[in-house]
């Protein structure tokens, strides 16, 4: 598997305008990122927009990523409102699926990529998006730049996935009885922001205001009840009076938990993913991290030790390690639904 970290435009135009190869491009949102210059490219090249990038044991937010997908790699842009499962080959082996992050429209899509995909199929995604939460232009093609959709590649790297989050409830069980989409509005018939407000102020000893919501929050996500024990995590990154908006959908009578992070556990949690998804991998080129953006905000300096912990449980100095840091996590594990994940490490074993 051949990846470049490319630090300029000007710089993967002149070393690659003349490569015939299958390219994926993974953008850091402070980079120099121009659409319109990958027309000078001959190859096939495809990818999306992130906060940051991963490569090797560090992460980047004003670079890009370049990584070969293979001569068999399939690949397939299109909006939420045209994606046709139909098109989708049902008996991939692997699907790796970067959506707009921000969209209200994930959860329909995931249903419609499970419904029309193999249970043995392994599915690793992104969030793709910027660090002003604001929906943009962040997937595309060489020819197409889109918003409200996603970039779908099969059979191009052949996963193994395995998932970890860490976090740990401190409150709960409430039940989400009003939601809306990435809006919940009660919990236990109460207004949402009331009820999580006065289990985190207490919790944390500070007091939300009308400018400090995120800063405080990223400490307190939302973990929903699954039927196999584990907590799926919902990232709450704003507030609508006393509703709180979440990244992903949340279900009308979900089971909630208010949770909380510790540093060491999440770091913890980053190696038993990797370990987990590396066990089940044979020939192991490299390894595909989708990591949450807000991990980096609640981990600080921090971070760099996750990363190294990453390495160090590869226990192989020529495995390639790259990845994205995102806006939602996608994964399917143990043949069971695609899930969209948030605060999350995800490892894929390539």
């Amino acid at each position: 598997m051949k990846s470049y970290l490319i630090k300029s435009m000007n710089e993967l135009i002149k070393s690659f305008e003349d490569s015939n190869e299958n390219l994926l491009l993974l953008v850091a949102e402070h980079s120099d990122f121009e659409h319109a210059m990958l027309s000078q490219m001959r190859a096939d090249i495809c990818g999306a927009i992130f906060p940051q990038i991963i490569y090797q044991d560090k992460n980047y937010d004003d670079a890009m990523l370049l990584v070969d997908l293979g001569p068999n790699a399939k690949v397939t842009l299109s909006s939420f409102e045209d994606f046709d499962k139909t098109k989708i080959d049902s008996y991939a082996s692997d699907i790796v699926v970067f959506i707009d992050g921000l969209s209200s429209r994930i959860t329909h899509f995931l249903e419609s990529l499970y419904e029309s995909t193999s249970i043995h199929t392994n599915i690793i995604g992104a969030g793709a998006g910027k660090m002003t939460l604001k929906q943009d232009k962040v997937l595309f093609t060489k020819d197409s730049f889109i918003q409200d959709g996603a970039l779908l590649l099969s059979d191009s790297w052949f996963i193994q996935t395995s998932v970890k989050h860490g976090w740990e409830a401190i409150a709960g069980p409430f039940l989400a009885n009003n939601t809306e989409n990435t809006l919940l509005h009660s919990l236990d018939y109460k207004d949402a922001f009331e009820v999580y407000k006065e289990i985190v102020q207490k919790d944390s000893k500070q007091s939300f205001n009308e400018n400090n919501f995120f800063d405080i929050a990223k400490s307190y996500p939302l973990g929903i009840a699954k039927i196999d024990g584990e907590l799926l995590v919902r990232d709450p990154i704003a507030r609508d009076k006393n509703t709180l908006i979440l990244v992903g959908d949340m279900d009308k009578n979900s089971v909630v938990y208010i949770l909380k992070g510790d540093k060491n556990k999440l770091i913890h949690s980053a190696r038993l993913a990797t370990q987990d998804a590396i066990s089940r991998k044979e020939n192991l080129e490299g390894i595909f991290i989708v990591d949450c953006i807000s991990r980096v905000l609640f981990l600080e300096n921090d971070f760099q030790k996750e990363l190294q912990t990453i390495k160090e449980t590869l226990k192989q100095e020529n495995v390639l390690m790259f990845g994205v840091l995102s806006l939602g996590e996608i994964a399917n594990t143990n043949y069971d639904y695609i899930d969209f994940y948030n605060k999350t490490c995800v490892i894929g074993a390539i």
